[in-house]
């Protein structure tokens, strides 16, 4: 009788040793995806942080914007967010105060550059065409009030927890800070017209008067 037991028992043994070598197999391929996962994660935030530049730079205390000589402040200050900064065809930097001064600087030196602006959240630079710009309620240097998020996610959280804000684009900022810009240069064309117009005049008085003291 125990000589029948006997292979029987040899066969319940193998097949719980395969059993238990199937989920010992199991377990390592499920922990290697994990791992392969991981791995690939980190890939991709490594090649979206090697999408911006080195070149890079960040403002200093005295440093002024190109376009409006106004301060550009700098990270860790509360208007910080909205400092932006370029990268121009001969690799020099330029830093402008908020994003009107940025756009427009293009059309005033005919240049292309490549620009960027901060995430909001982060602070980390990136590029304009590359994030979700959002119009808000915020007082930026220049009045704009645009800020700029990396991740869309974050640009929906904080449309959500901000209704009167949303979601503008690029070009429409480009058009409207080109109509500022005219519209200030034909400012200070009247005024310096009307500053010369006041000068002649008061050349006349002065000339009428010397004539009559005559």
């Amino acid at each position: 009788m125990k000589k029948l037991w006997l292979p029987v028992l040899a066969t319940l043994l193998i097949l719980t040793a395969c059993g238990t070598e199937k989920a010992e197999v199991k377990e390592e391929k499920t922990n290697s995806e994990v791992a392969s996962k991981e791995s690939e994660v980190k890939d991709e935030s490594v090649q979206v942080a090697s999408l911006v530049d080195s070149r890079l730079q960040e403002p200093q205390e005295d440093t002024v914007c190109e376009m409006c000589n106004m301060k550009v402040y700098m990270k860790d200050h509360e208007m910080g967010v909205f400092s932006a900064q370029a990268i121009k065809a001969d690799g020099t930097i330029a830093f402008y105060d908020d994003i009107g001064c940025l756009v427009n600087a293009e059309v005033a030196n005919n240049e292309k550059n490549d620009k960027f602006v901060r995430d909001y959240n982060t602070k980390d630079w990136a590029k304009v065409e590359d994030v979700t710009i959002v119009k808000t309620d915020l007082k930026s240097p220049m009045n704009w009030g645009y800020i700029y998020f990396i991740n869309k996610a974050d640009a929906d959280k904080y449309l959500a927890e901000n209704p009167t804000a949303h979601v503008e684009e690029l070009q429409k900022i480009k058009d409207d800070a080109l109509e500022r810009r005219k519209k200030k240069m034909q400012e200070n064309a009247e005024k310096e017209a009307n500053g010369e117009s006041d000068k002649m005049n008061m050349e006349e008085m002065n000339h009428e008067s010397d004539d009559h003291n005559h």
